[in-house]
């Protein structure tokens, strides 16, 4: 089965927002490839963070407002979607995280990961750590852009 979408981690959204950022062009270069790029609560408020982190975004650092302004920019043209938490997420966040080793963002990975799974979609990271969760239907983009 096909995926209907593809949620965006934070990170992607980040390196496809930022000019600077080191992924910026592997972001830009897997862009085309995506199917309706989507936002849930977790990545909008991350996004948001992070362009309002001074350690994160230095001289480039967003105030609260204009990181809202970025945001709603980047889904006022149609391509980009936002998704509200999807039905039946609990029982598959939950089967995602018995048994598991806590690491590093665990919670907010399998949250990802489970509400990709409930909402038919594919998780696109440049983070290779979702490769844990088994059944994901999941991209991991590669650091650099080639070519």
């Amino acid at each position: 089965m096909s995926a209907i979408a593809d949620l965006l981690d934070v990170n992607v959204w980040l390196a496809f927002a930022v000019e600077g950022h080191p992924h910026h062009r592997a972001a830009l270069k897997a862009w085309g490839d995506l199917k309706r790029p989507t936002f849930c609560r977790i990545t909008q408020l991350g996004f948001l963070r992070l362009l309002c982190n001074r350690l994160v975004m230095g001289r480039l650092t967003f105030e609260p407002a204009a990181a809202w302004v970025e945001c709603e920019q980047l889904l006022t043209n149609g391509v980009v979607q936002f998704l509200d938490e999807p039905a039946g997420i609990e029982p598959n966040l939950k089967l995602l995280t018995k048994g598991a080793k806590i690491q590093r963002d665990f919670w907010s990975d399998a949250y990802l990961a489970a509400f990709a799974k409930t909402a038919g979609m594919r998780l696109v990271s440049f983070d290779s750590g979702f490769a844990r969760f088994k059944d994901l239907d999941r991209l991991i983009l590669p650091a650099k852009a080639s070519g």
